[in-house]
């Protein structure tokens, strides 16, 4: 056999498997590029494994051009490497592409998994014992928690108060001593209720009442009153069966009306009214409006039929606090029908002007 022969039967087979390897490496790398890349790992992969070439001024650069070299193989620190390319940092960049993605569904399914988790535990009903979550959105009373609530909603509660107690000069020259006050005690629909006022002068008592009245709120600012009223001061002592309203009339008007029946057909009616007027929180006006008026003449306490008498005034206080407040004053007080008349013939004027100075209390 000649040399060349036998040189082309050894490479021959040779040749062709260098062929074929080569042929199915070009088709593998081929493969490898072309692949689509699935969408949910293209949202964790860095733009520049998303392009066959790039821009790098001005100019298309192609794929076999770029280096591909892996961004953990090059030297260096890993904090300090830079790629121009893509404009990241290893910081940016995972070293593992599958390791991201595989890490990104494992993110989302157990994210998934805590959120029905979450669902299940808040729909399962709260313990016995527990508290609820609001006081209007607990799905039932406190019994059902096992709560059980000492407050008492309807207490006893009771207070003092002194609208007047105070100094009066008069236009006649004549210093006396006046007051008007109220207690109460009782729960929120039902009161018992003590109301006095008088004038007091030169050491002795020249007029005056006290009543007792039960009340009983039949509006939110109203309440009904029942009871009885003693008259005090000059003259026999006469009692009276009162029945009136007390309250809050709109404009914060506060309002009393009573009407009195007493013995050998005699009756009463007293009016009073007032308001607050706040320049500051502190500093108050109150004006204030009262007459009396009687059905029949009472000589002997002297007092005419019809309206006895009108008074107007005006009070400036300054609370200290809610519960302490001085003031001055200024009142005027008329005399009017037989009243009057009486008045004129015991020599006394029919109108007196009143410089007041006192103090508010209530406790």
């Amino acid at each position: 056999m000649r040399p060349l022969s036998f040189i082309r039967q050894v490479l021959r087979p040779a040749t062709l498997g260098l062929a074929l390897l080569g042929v199915s490496s070009l088709v593998t790398v081929t493969a490898q590029t072309t692949a689509p890349v699935p969408a949910s790992a293209a949202s964790v992969l860095p733009p520049s494994h998303l392009v066959m070439g790039q821009k790098t001024q001005n100019r298309d650069v192609p794929i076999h051009q770029v280096d591909a070299k892996p961004l953990h193989h090059r030297p260096g620190s890993l904090q300090q490497q830079y790629d121009p390319r893509s404009g990241v940092t290893p910081k940016m960049r995972s070293k593992n592409r599958s390791g991201k993605y595989q890490k990104a569904m494992v993110m989302g399914h157990d994210m998934q998994c805590m959120t029905m988790e979450h669902g299940k535990e808040s729909s399962k009903t709260p313990p016995v014992g527990s508290l609820p979550r609001s006081d209007g959105a607990a799905p039932g009373d406190y019994a059902s928690y096992g709560v059980t609530l000492k407050l008492d909603e309807n207490p006893l509660l009771a207070k003092v108060q002194l609208d007047t107690l105070e100094t009066v000069h008069s236009s006649r020259g004549v210093n006396t001593q006046q007051w008007d006050g109220r207690f109460w005690v009782g729960h929120d629909l039902n009161k018992l209720w003590i109301r006095s006022e008088g004038t007091r002068s030169q050491n002795r008592l020249e007029e005056g009442d006290i009543e007792a009245l039960w009340g009983h709120a039949i509006s939110p600012f109203w309440d009904g009153m029942v009871g009885i009223r003693h008259d005090l001061g000059i003259g026999p002592a006469r009692n009276w069966a009162a029945l009136g309203v007390q309250g809050i009339a709109p404009y914060e008007f506060e309002f009393a009306a009573t009407l009195y029946a007493g013995s050998a057909g005699r009756s009463a009616f007293r009016l009073i009214t007032s308001q607050d007027w706040l320049f500051t929180q502190r500093l108050i006006l109150t004006p204030e409006l009262e007459f009396n008026a009687y059905g029949h003449a009472d000589p002997q306490r002297d007092l005419g039929a019809g309206i006895a008498n009108v008074s107007m005034s005006l009070r400036l206080r300054y609370e200290f606090s809610r519960k302490f407040a001085p003031y001055i004053g200024y009142s005027w007080v008329r005399t009017l029908g037989g009243t009057a008349g009486m008045a004129r013939a015991a020599g006394r004027p029919v109108t007196d002007r009143l410089i007041l100075a006192g103090v508010r209390v209530w406790f």
